[in-house]
């Protein structure tokens, strides 16, 4: 039986990726019906439950994460555990942090948060 190899993640800058090490960054967002397709050789579909070695802009594995959970959210009302897992100090930074990601987005405006834990590396 062959070994699958390891899920892999990027993220959209090397800042976002040291804040995932210090365990600042524990959520991310993404686009509705784009968290089940792969982008890119460093970005596979999320599933809840896997593992992904997150890339930084050298390609050199920086963490692992855990995707522990996922959920539907609307640009209205931003969970607060979204907000907090981004490391925003509230839900309008949550949004201004955001506002050129969804391409200024409507209060109706729907999106997938995702949620992690940062592992211990095991080789």
């Amino acid at each position: 039986m062959s070994q699958r190899r390891r899920r892999r993640m990027q993220f959209v800058s090397d800042a976002l990726v040291q804040e995932i090490v210090d365990g600042i960054k524990t959520a991310s967002v993404v686009r509705l019906g784009e968290a089940d397709i792969a982008d890119g050789d460093y970005d596979d579909p999320l599933v809840i439950g896997e593992f992904y070695d997150v890339y930084d802009s050298a390609l050199t594995v920086q963490a692992t994460i855990r995707v522990v959970a996922m959920e539907l959210c609307r640009w209205d009302a931003i969970p607060e555990r979204l907000w907090r897992g981004e490391g925003n100090v509230d839900a309008a930074e949550f949004k201004a942090d955001h506002l050129d990601y969804f391409d200024n987005p409507g209060d109706d405006f729907e999106f997938i948060a995702y949620y992690f834990e940062n592992v211990k590396r095991s080789g």
